[in-house]
């Protein structure tokens, strides 16, 4: 799931970000805001989080009930962001 970061608490292993979705447009849409853990013992899930204000998550169990765990992120630029948006618009023109 792509995300934005918006807040990481080290002190409860959680992190604050909002799920995202890119339209046929390419705009960026929240979805909505989601509290997920952080595993104590992952420092390279951490360090990317911080060092990203995006990325791609992907998680363990439900992702509506705020209590999923992160299993892997990976950092996304702006660049790359701007690239699957541009990636949409050419999918969805190309299907017109």
């Amino acid at each position: 799931m792509l995300v934005k970061v918006n807040d990481i608490d080290l002190d409860k292993n959680k992190v604050r970000v909002s799920k995202l979705d890119i339209d046929d447009y390419g705009s960026i849409i929240p979805l909505k805001d989601i509290e997920l853990k952080i595993p104590a013992n992952d420092n390279s899930i951490i360090q990317t989080l911080k060092d990203s204000s995006y990325a791609a998550i992907f998680t363990e169990g439900n992702i509506d009930d705020n209590n999923s765990t992160i299993i892997l992120a990976n950092g996304i630029t702006i660049d790359e962001l701007n690239k699957e948006k541009r990636k949409t618009i050419d999918n969805v023109a190309n299907k017109k």
